[in-house]
């Protein structure tokens, strides 16, 4: 089968199986890649992709593309799904399949999460409009940081959200999360009464309220990338060093670990997180250790006994 055609037939699969926009397109970003190294080494049917063609478009990317090994994991993710679907639809064998036996690039996970330090510089930035007309971007981007932070919900799920999806009087946020899943979020009284006040805003500059809860300045949905570029510009007014990055994921990242160490269980941070299993949970535990260090020495049960 041509690789062209199979990319398509793929991703036209994946838009029958009512994935979100955003994951399709991100599907095809990291097949084009993919398709255009193979042709660059005369490649253009499937059953002349071998494991070793594979490893060496991972090559490709870590030499020439700089990718660390996050970035290389999540493109192979991306490959295996494809192939996988190629399997699928008899293209190939499983003895054939030639992703079966690539394995993941061990990961070096060093993502810090925000201090307190930086949590106030950002918010203290954003209260802070001289200009009037920018008061909706200050107030919508300010209200972006304090969601992140109070629901840990990850960058597609934050511009996805809508009113319709907030039940003020439950206290509770509905999130499409991976998959498509629904999914029910509990708020916070203080968060919830931040976005109420921030909808009456909304709806007195808008003149009508929109779908979504953080739009364009046209009262549109926003998009990844705009949010991106508002980290980005964040970073560089607050004059964050480069450990730190300023982005979604840091958020999400803030969230868990503060409820680490206010002493959640597992269980129920898994739970706020949407993790489909422990394990990503267990791994935001053991990346933060020290926290729970300090929470066991602080109610350890050996603290109240005389040996």
């Amino acid at each position: 089968m041509v690789i062209k055609f199979a990319i398509k037939d793929f991703l036209q699969d994946r838009l029958y199986k009512n994935l979100s926009p955003n994951t399709v397109e991100s599907y095809r970003l990291v097949l084009d890649m993919f398709h255009k190294y193979c042709v660059s080494q005369e490649i253009v049917n499937t059953e002349e992709i071998t494991q070793n063609v594979v490893k060496a478009f991972l090559i490709y990317l870590q030499n020439e593309k700089h990718n660390n090994p996050t970035s290389r994991n999540t493109k192979l993710r991306t490959l295996k799904t494809f192939f996988n679907y190629l399997e699928e639809i008899e293209v190939y064998t499983a003895k054939q399949n030639p992703i079966k036996k690539v394995s993941y690039a061990k990961e070096d996970i060093n993502i810090q999460p925000f201090t307190e330090y930086h949590i106030n510089q950002m918010l203290g930035y954003l209260r802070r409009s001289k200009q009037k007309e920018r008061t909706i971007y200050n107030y919508r981007d300010y209200m972006i940081c304090v969601s992140l932070l109070g629901l840990g919900i990850r960058l597609g799920e934050m511009v996805n959200l809508k009113w319709a999806d907030i039940d003020f009087k439950s206290g509770t946020c509905f999130i499409l999360g991976k998959k498509r899943e629904l999914s029910s979020v509990p708020i916070t009284d203080k968060l919830l009464k931040e976005l109420a006040e921030y909808r009456i805003f909304c709806e007195h500059h808008f003149k009508t309220l929109g779908a979504y809860v953080f739009p364009t300045d046209q009262n549109t949905q926003l998009s990844p990338d705009a949010v991106k570029s508002l980290f980005k510009r964040l970073k560089t007014a607050m004059g964050f060093k480069d450990d730190i990055r300023v982005s979604a994921h840091t958020f999400r990242i803030t969230f868990a670990v503060r409820c680490i160490q206010n002493g959640i269980d597992a269980f129920t941070l898994q739970r706020l997180l949407r993790h489909q299993t422990l394990d990503m949970t267990n791994r935001y535990v053991r990346m933060f250790g020290t926290a729970l260090k300090t929470q066991n020495d602080k109610f350890n049960p050996l603290n109240d006994i005389n040996l």
